[in-house]
């Protein structure tokens, strides 16, 4: 045999080992994403000040769209069609069977896998819609208004929204008031931000005013959870960081307060807002 075809690396052992290092990649981007979005729980009672900040300071970076496209859509894409590929190959093993296939339900990281696989589904619907939602649909269009520059979002009014846009210094306006800058649809209402950061914080809120929103950003926001530290547990037993049994068991309960915190992030947002 020629001695550089035996000794090549198969391609399927480059590509887990690519999916595995940026799954690690996105579990640091869903930490960043979900502890500023925490910062919209209006509740702690800043009026969203610290998401404001931040999300300022994000939308100010030089070259935004490069950087989310290079760090963020590329990584996804790339972790995406790979575990979609697993997805369909994997063969689960914690159910029950009649015997013709193993059945294996008693061994917790057998549920971990099936579990891992499950999510995949989930967050593949819940990252689309996320993303169509908040980068397209009710992205804040900027424009100029009495030569100032103002960020616009549609919002669905409640007797809460009017104090909060004075304490923000947000102007609401009716649609018949925006007519030939922006249209709004029936019942809604177009806020006017000075900051995008400001206009966010009010797409937020208004988002998870939805009952139906809120219980799918929730299932949305624990499968990924669960994903991204299960994620972390298998990146470490895969780069071959925790072999022994000993350390094994620790790192289960080290990846359980990493699902437990980004869980609590992501349902501040969510049910705090």
């Amino acid at each position: 045999m020629d001695e550089s075809v035996r000794h090549r690396i198969p391609t399927a052992f480059i590509w887990r080992r690519v999916h595995s290092l940026l799954g690690l990649w996105l579990v640091v981007f869903l930490t960043e994403h979900l502890l500023v979005n925490s910062q919209a729980a209006l509740w702690i009672g800043d009026d969203g000040h610290k998401f404001v900040r931040l999300v300022n300071f994000l939308e100010g970076l030089p070259y935004l769209q490069i950087l989310e496209t290079v760090l963020i859509g590329v990584p996804l894409l790339v972790h995406g069609i790979w575990g979609l590929k697993r997805v369909f190959t994997s063969q689960p093993n914690s159910r029950k069977s009649d015997g013709s296939k193993p059945s294996l339900g008693e061994y917790g990281r057998n549920h971990a896998y099936t579990w891992q696989r499950l999510t995949s589904w989930i967050l593949l619907f819940g990252i689309i819609g996320h993303v169509v939602q908040m980068r397209f649909l009710e992205y804040p269009k900027k424009t100029e208004i009495n030569n100032e520059q103002q960020f616009l979002v549609k919002l669905t009014p409640d007797e809460g929204l009017y104090p909060l846009a004075k304490r923000l210094g947000v102007s609401l306006y009716t649609p018949s008031e925006m007519e030939g800058i922006w249209q709004a649809g029936e019942g809604q209402i177009i806020a006017a931000a000075a900051t995008p950061g400001q206009a966010m914080l009010l797409t937020v809120r208004d988002t998870f005013n939805s009952p139906l929103m809120a219980i799918l950003y929730t299932i949305f926001v624990l499968a990924a959870a669960f994903h991204a530290f299960n994620g972390v547990w298998t990146f470490l037993i895969t780069w071959g960081v925790i072999l022994a049994m000993p350390a094994q068991k620790t790192m289960t309960k080290v990846t359980l307060f990493g699902i437990l915190i980004l869980s609590l992030l992501g349902l501040l947002a969510i049910w705090g807002s």
